[in-house]
């Protein structure tokens, strides 16, 4: 096949702008409701921060290594770069005219931002209160001085450079850094004059109020404070000692990672030249082209914790989870699965229903053995709490836990130590491979047999996360797949040990191959004229292998229809294609996360679940699990949930070449269909019928 050339692709970094932008649209949607509207610019916010930490800081490594490009689709680095900066301007030009716009909705709506300038004498005194006890403590301010060294910054905190001016007008201004303490509310609600609180102030408008009282020991007549905000690599550099625990490695990495090199500096605006000329003096940035003038306000990444007021009407409705017939209280759920394979919807299905899997073989006395991947985890987490009460009770327990995922790397040393405390047995993952999958295998003596339960994921065992992604979670006591689970877990422990499997997908080692072979199959069939058809649903699209198979197919005749939340390099709307591609792209309320790979086999479809994206990090250096799902009423499930995400009025953007995140166009008289509310009726019907 000739090499295909980058003008068949997406850039991987543009096309995840383009989905950035997705996520900016949903603060100007007006079907959105208000609060939810200023809590997506937070996300927005968010996902940008993290796009620099990891992206942009990668792309600059590169530049610092060669000049060449470093993917196979031929993309240079510097170019990449320099179209980051236009789009990213143009986006924030946006951000800030819908920020101000739902502010002053806000306002009609019956609430107001004040700031340190239109404040009641009440206000006045019930912030110094305030002041006085939750920020002036922890406020230090560091002064600036031409032959003192300016401190770190720390990454992605609030700081604020300050301008002191004198009593007396010979006196030459002082300059100043505050660090904002991270226990600090951002949003402060008012007592307001009729007692219904309805104002509100951010903190950094408090610390303006009272800046003078910072520096008592100085005859300042003005202090003027001005937010800035550094984003830094957060690239872990781990070393080659094998001296070294791979716990020892991870810490000390983290360490470097605080002083990692700047990669993204936003500014108030408004901050003198000269105070601004001596800051990226001494942080020693000179790259321009990654320093943003801003407004007032800094690090709007908080917007996602923005106040409701109690006004539910002005945010998304929380939904009530629907109960899973398998999981009703009093229900053997080991005779439930053994009677079926049973498929969990998140967040629609309540993730108890798994913490109660795990709690139930924490106590059952026929459990001997309980293997699980952890990937992220909520803090406090209840599925650490039920493992270590799974040993205490005797079970032996088996944690293969990823040291390595990006920014948890704390949290899963803090697990590991705990649960190594508790007994368990902590895997630290496998050397040179992320451990990326989602598996839980219970080995439960019954009689003389020994019979093991699995559950295979598409997301992490994470309770805050269940609740805003959308994902899934299969239940099976299937004798295959269980026997190749466990062959999964047996390479853990002993990484020189390789197996073959024939029901389950396993990277690094056969994700290319088999879903080329099921691309080839459709293909063939294809070319035969028979109906053939391909459905893949994930969140990015980027190696360019796959695609180029998908290009193929689509030449062939095959229908391919794609779901693709994020990055998605493969370009639907070129010629060869013959109109055979379809991307959309759906945003909403909870996060798509779920992926499925469904292919039409000459009538006899094949569903496969996974914990992989298509790209080259998924497919080559991780070990990712994709499943087959058999039951004939989960396979109709998932068919139904692809249905409603790809219905012809569906609320989503069609992804195309010129990523112009344009929405399917409902019919004149018609709403666009939500279509995570519709997924959520037809789970509702479906768990009374």
């Amino acid at each position: 096949m000739a090499k295909k050339m980058k003008s068949e692709f997406i850039n991987r970094e543009i096309s995840w702008l383009s989905f950035n932008e997705r996520v900016l649209q949903e603060s100007y949607d007006p079907e959105v409701p208000l609060i939810s509207r200023i809590r997506f610019l937070g996300i927005y916010e968010n996902n940008l921060d993290e796009f620099y930490r990891v992206r942009v800081a990668t792309l600059r490594r590169a530049i610092g290594i060669s000049k060449k490009p470093i993917d196979p689709m031929d993309f240079n680095p510097d170019d990449t770069l320099r179209d980051i900066q236009q789009i990213v301007t143009v986006q924030h030009e946006k951000f800030e005219k819908v920020y101000h716009s739902l502010i002053s909705e806000l306002s009609k709506k019956g609430i107001r931002q004040l700031t340190d300038a239109n404040l009641s004498k009440e206000q006045v005194k019930f912030l110094k209160s305030y002041f006085d006890q939750e920020l002036k403590p922890w406020l230090v301010p560091i002064m600036l001085h031409h032959k003192t060294p300016l401190p770190q910054f720390s990454d992605n905190k609030l700081m604020f450079a300050a301008v002191l001016t004198g009593v007396k007008d010979d006196q030459p201004k002082q300059f100043a850094v505050i660090e904002l303490p991270e226990r600090a509310d951002r949003f402060i609600i008012l007592p307001s004059a009729n007692g219904v609180k309805k104002e509100f102030i951010f903190c950094d408008d408090v610390v303006r109020l009272f800046a003078h009282e910072i520096f008592p020991a100085l005859k300042v007549k003005k202090v003027a404070l001005y937010g800035i905000k550094t984003v830094r690599d957060a690239e872990l550099d781990i070393d080659d000692d094998l001296s070294k625990s791979i716990v020892e490695k991870m810490s000390r990495s983290l360490n470097q990672r605080k002083r990692g090199q700047y990669v993204r500096i936003t500014y108030d605006r408004a901050m003198p030249s000269d105070l601004m000329e001596q800051i990226m003096k001494k942080l020693k940035s000179r790259d321009t082209e990654y320093i943003f003038p801003c407004g007032r306000y800094q690090r709007l990444r908080d917007m996602m914790q923005f106040p409701d007021f109690g006004k539910s009407e002005l945010r998304f409705t929380p939904i009530k989870t629907i109960a899973h017939p398998s999981f009703v209280q009093g229900l053997d759920i080991f005779s439930e699965i053994r009677k079926k394979d049973i498929l969990l919807h998140y967040p629609y299905h309540s993730f108890d229903n798994l913490l109660d899997f795990l709690r139930e073989s924490a106590i059952d006395p026929d459990v001997r053995t309980i293997r699980i991947t952890l990937y992220r985890l909520a803090r406090n987490s209840s599925v650490i709490s039920a493992l270590i009460n799974a040993a205490r009770n005797g079970k032996r327990v088996v944690a293969v836990v990823e040291l390595q995922a990006r920014f948890d790397e704390e949290n899963n040393i803090a697990v590991s130590k705990a649960l190594q405390e508790a007994g368990v047995r902590v895997i630290p993952g496998v050397p040179g491979l992320k451990v990326h999958s989602k598996l839980i295998q219970i080995s439960r003596k019954e009689g003389a047999r020994t019979v093991r339960y699995v559950h295979i994921g598409t997301g992490n065992f994470h309770e805050g996360t269940a609740s805003v992604y959308s994902d899934l979670s299969l239940f099976t006591a299937n004798k295959e797949i269980g026997s190749e689970v466990r062959r999964i877990f047996e390479f853990f422990e002993n990484n020189f040990q390789r197996s073959t499997f024939r029901h389950i997908i396993l990277s690094p080692f056969s994700t290319r191959r088999k879903f080329t072979e099921l691309i080839t199959h459709e293909i063939s069939l294809a070319e035969k004229g028979k109906p053939a058809w391909i459905t893949i649903k994930m969140n990015n699209l980027v190696d360019a292998s796959m695609i180029n198979k998908l290009y193929e197919a689509a030449e062939a005749g095959v229908k391919v229809n794609l779901i693709i939340r994020g990055i998605c390099s493969l370009i639907p709307d070129l010629k060869k294609n013959k109109g055979n591609i379809r991307v959309i792209s759906v945003v909403g309320r909870f996060l798509e996360h779920s992926r499925i790979i469904a292919f039409g086999n000459g009538g006899k479809p094949v569903y496969y679940i996974s914990s992989a994206d298509w790209m080259v990090r998924n497919i080559d250096h991780r070990i990712e699990v994709s499943a087959p799902v058999y039951d004939p009423i989960l396979q109709k499930e998932l068919q139904k949930f692809l249905d409603i995400q790809l219905s012809p009025i569906a609320k989503a953007r069609v992804v195309e070449k010129s990523l112009k995140n344009e929405y399917l166009a409902a019919p004149r008289g018609k709403r666009p269909l939500d279509t995570q509310v519709e997924t959520y009726k037809y789970l509702l019907t479906a768990s009374k019928t």
